[in-house]
């Protein structure tokens, strides 16, 4: 009996020195393969933008500006070989009546020696009574500008020469290669320069007139008009 009674004694001593089982609750939300491999979802107002983009679009072309509507016969538009302001002699017609605007211009007939059918006069503004220029064309086989006859001295060049200026005034700029008779007046030529200075006699002998040249024309003999060739 005593030895039952000590071996139950000693299966107590045993149960009690083994360690308490403790449940821990290591348990955390895992993620799928599927799911971290799922692409992020952008929504619906955001857009995705690559760095590299930002440099296409900085890079991009400006917009075409409009076509020009024809620019305003001020006094700015100045004089120079073969131009006067944006009209070039030996554009297209309809290419020049596209650079001034129609309120501008006026077609008629032919009263020089046109090649042409049609002049064309500019004013500066509508309600001008004189023409300050005269275009006259040439149509072999199509119209260009042949000659602008410069009347009104508002129109100069860069050394300020126009209507109004002296012979000797335009001798300080320009090379003058032939000085007499021209269509309907004595004319200063200047070849480099494509212009030819129409001159006022008026003051001198009509008996001189025709005998005038470079050499014996006053200086001081007034410009009326230019013709730009």
């Amino acid at each position: 009996m005593k030895k039952y009674l000590f071996l139950a004694l000693v299966q107590l001593v045993l149960l009690s020195c083994q360690p308490k089982k403790t449940e821990t609750n290591n348990s955390q939300p895992s993620t799928s393969t599927a799911d971290s491999a799922r692409p992020e979802t952008i929504p619906a107002d955001r857009t995705v933008t690559r760095l590299d983009s930002v440099g296409d679009a900085a890079s991009s072309p400006a917009p075409t500006p409009a076509p020009n509507k024809g620019e305003n016969p001020g006094t700015s538009w100045q004089i120079s070989k073969s131009q006067i302001g944006p009209i070039q002699i030996g554009m297209a017609v309809n290419a020049m009546r596209k650079r001034v605007p129609a309120e501008f211009i006026k077609e008629i007939p032919i009263t020089r020696e046109g090649r042409g059918n049609r002049a064309y006069e500019i004013r500066q503004s509508p309600g001008e009574q004189k023409a300050g220029l005269l275009i006259e064309e040439t149509c072999e086989p199509t119209c260009q500008v042949w000659r602008v006859h410069v009347q009104n001295p508002a129109y100069k060049t860069k050394e300020g020469l126009g209507v109004g200026s002296t012979l000797g005034e335009v001798k300080k700029h320009y090379k003058i290669s032939y000085l007499g008779a021209g269509e309907t007046e004595i004319v200063a030529v200047s070849d480099d320069a494509k212009l030819t200075f129409m001159l006022d006699v008026s003051k001198v002998p009509a008996k001189q007139v025709p005998r005038l040249n470079l050499k014996n024309t006053p200086d001081s003999t007034p410009i009326i008009g230019m013709l730009i060739l």
